[in-house]
């Protein structure tokens, strides 16, 4: 699944979602307390739509075909038209801010990767689904618990995981490992002596790192480092952040086996460097396996879980679905998310995009059981974070974000000493936290 740059970071961080973190903070300024709407009325609102239409907001790109087919069913079950509007990540944050301020909203939603419905749920514009789930009972038993835990809050849940995905993925040519006669690596030892093995029986590069940090984040959480609100020392411990990129530092400038990635928006360049079999691994995941597909439908692709240093842990993505307050069929958007979100319905979107989905049976499928590359995958949703989740929350959250991508370009991209940036990062968040 191609995504683009800006929208593959939002749902790698939850950083960029709230680029626009002014307008997101100020709709509890310009609504009543409960946000646009509450709560309480949300199932009993009404509108010209009421009963006759829901208008869905989808990510560009998520209209699949199995959805389509289910929409296709449900409209005729339930003698209502389901509108789909597309658009890109942050075009659609920026039409659901001003719906919210507007009060009119759509029916339903598709939100990337949790936060989003953790933060508009707070401010009261998006329902909580707790009553719903209390009528379905065991409902949410059957979906993977890091794809919940990121759209719950309070003991609310505000939105229901449809796909679920996470970087850290070791995406390797096989080939390659085989002719320099070594296995996957699955420690960071293991993943330096593969590049080191792979880039002395012949190929230009070992590895090759990205430019954007979001794919630096994954090696922070194998070292133990979480993001904190303390204020002295955002990021800790400091040693081990230091430490994890130094190592990703020294890949590209110590030992040599990964070209010096460039400032750019485009992310893409390391998969490019894999199928084009000029380096051996990339660190990337799930979305880049239809795109390598695209770009060689032979490539001998074998993927590895997220490496482990002190840990063994990842960085969450995904998408998944939310009901707005003011919505005008909330009854049946219940209803439609259960279809969309359907074991047989999750299989199919696999089976025909590729797409890794949110319910724990979806890795039983045969389409998983039957794909060595997708049931590790499968096996990757447990290891899955929001690393940032701390943040979500703050006012500041995207300046947070900045400071953590300036401190990694800085030191992957620019050779800096790791040591003064996570001094740094840890100054200028811990201000940021103060205000």
């Amino acid at each position: 699944m191609r995504h683009t740059p800006l929208s593959r970071r939002s749902l790698l961080t939850g950083a960029v979602a709230l680029g626009s973190t002014a307008v997101v903070g100020n709709l509890t300024g310009c609504s009543p307390s409960a946000g646009v709407g509450s709560s309480n009325d949300s199932s009993s609102h009404s509108g010209e739509r009421t009963g006759k239409e829901i208008l869905f907001y989808l990510s560009a790109g998520h209209d699949f075909a199995p959805y389509k087919r289910v929409i296709s069913a449900f409209e005729k079950d339930h003698n209502v038209k389901v509108t789909i509007q597309t658009f890109q990540w942050p075009d659609l944050q920026q039409k659901l801010v001003a719906d919210f301020l507007s009060g009119t909203t759509p029916d339903i939603t598709e939100e990337p990767g949790g936060f989003w419905a953790t933060r508009f749920g707070k401010d009261g514009n998006v329902m909580a689904l707790d009553d719903y789930i209390k009528k379905d009972k065991g409902f949410l038993n059957d979906f993977v618990p890091a794809g919940l835990n990121v759209r719950q809050a309070g003991g609310k849940t505000y939105a229901i995981p449809m796909h679920l995905t996470m970087g850290g993925l070791v995406f390797a040519n096989s080939e390659m490992l085989a002719k320099a006669k070594v296995s996957m690596p699955t420690t960071w030892e293991e993943f330096l002596e593969a590049a080191k093995r792979i880039q002395a029986s012949g190929v230009e590069h070992g590895c090759a790192l990205n430019n954007d940090n979001s794919y630096g984040t994954p090696w922070l959480l194998q070292n133990g480092v979480t993001y904190t609100t303390d204020k002295s020392t955002p990021l800790q411990p400091a040693d081990a952040a230091v430490e994890a990129l130094a190592f990703q530092r020294d890949l590209i400038y110590k030992h040599k086996v990964s070209p010096a990635p460039v400032a750019s928006s485009e992310y893409s360049g390391p998969r490019k460097l894999l199928t084009s079999n000029r380096c051996g691994l990339i660190i990337t995941g799930p979305w880049d396996i239809s795109a390598v597909r695209t770009e060689d439908k032979n490539f001998p692709l074998a993927i590895g879980a997220p490496l482990k240093r002190k840990e063994q842990k990842t960085t969450i993505a995904g998408s998944g679905l939310m009901i707005p307050t003011k919505s005008q069929n909330a009854d049946l958007c219940w209803e439609l998310i259960k279809a969309l979100t359907d074991t047989n319905v999750q299989a199919q979107v696999t089976k025909e995009v590729g797409m890794p989905c949110s319910r724990t049976s979806w890795a039983k499928s045969d389409v998983v059981q039957n794909d060595a590359n997708m049931r590790v995958v499968a096996t990757a949703r447990d290891l899955a974070v929001a690393p940032d989740r701390a943040y979500w929350l703050n006012q500041n959250m995207a300046k947070i974000a900045d400071v953590g991508k300036v401190m990694y370009e800085n030191v992957i991209l620019s050779n800096k000493d790791p040591r003064s940036e996570v001094a740094t990062y840890n100054k200028t968040v811990g201000q940021l936290l103060s205000r």
